[in-house]
């Protein structure tokens, strides 16, 4: 993985017909940037993002900009559709039989998936609030 700040804050933008590069888990952060002429320290406010991409940016399928295809695409880029899946049947068997012996491992595993599932809708909404263009 690769963490990249930059000085503006980065959202996504269109890679290709099928492919968004997306921004993903936006951190604040303090940057120190030095003068070339003079030599002097300048501690600014950046935006790190880390991702696969050399950029820091993260490629998710997404040939369609609307809000469910760009939420699919950041699942995606962690969670294939079998991984999801399973998730999500180990999550039946916690409901259906809580003394189940891996209920415990399979409550955290929902627990994960859901706080990123959750983290892909609040930044696709975000992109889409904001007005940011593909």
């Amino acid at each position: 993985m690769n963490k990249v700040t930059y000085l503006e804050r980065k959202t996504r933008a269109r890679y290709d017909d099928a492919r968004v590069m997306a921004y993903l888990g936006e951190e604040i952060v303090e940057t120190v940037m030095v003068d070339e002429d003079d030599g002097t320290e300048s501690v600014l406010i950046g935006y790190a993002y880390t991702g696969p991409e050399a950029d820091g940016g993260t490629l998710i399928d997404a040939p369609a900009d609307d809000r469910n295809t760009l939420i699919n695409g950041i699942i995606r880029s962690r969670y294939p559709q079998t991984l999801e899946d399973s998730v999500k049947t180990h999550q039946l068997l916690v409901i259906l039989d809580p003394g189940h012996p891996k209920a415990k491992e399979y409550a955290r595993e929902w627990e994960e998936f859901d706080r990123f599932r959750l983290a892909a809708i609040d930044t696709v909404d975000g992109w889409l609030e904001g007005g940011d263009g593909v």
